[in-house]
């Protein structure tokens, strides 16, 4: 019966656990830029608010995060698939 060598099982499964991580970091990423892009757009103003106040402020801040989060989990814009490229590097196991 061949068994697989722990080495090499430790060694794969940190690498699945690193790029798990870096696909992670590369969504919180994209959920940033999403977050700005939300920001920008929120300032742009056609008219004055009549019951603006900070805590609206506030308040849509938190949801354009939320908003952010959601979407960079839902919708694949890209950016996450490029750093994990980029970032990622294709290395072959020896």
């Amino acid at each position: 019966m061949n068994k697989a060598d722990p080495l090499l099982v430790a060694r794969l499964t940190k690498e699945t656990d690193m790029r798990g991580d870096l696909r992670e970091v590369a969504e919180q990423f994209e959920a940033i830029f999403i977050n700005q892009f939300l920001a920008q757009s929120r300032k742009t103003k056609l008219a004055e608010d009549l019951f603006g106040n900070k805590g609206t402020e506030t308040y849509n801040s938190l949801l354009d995060q939320e908003r952010a989060q959601q979407l960079a989990s839902s919708v694949d814009l890209g950016i996450a698939d490029a750093l994990v490229r980029q970032l990622g590097g294709h290395r072959d196991v020896e």
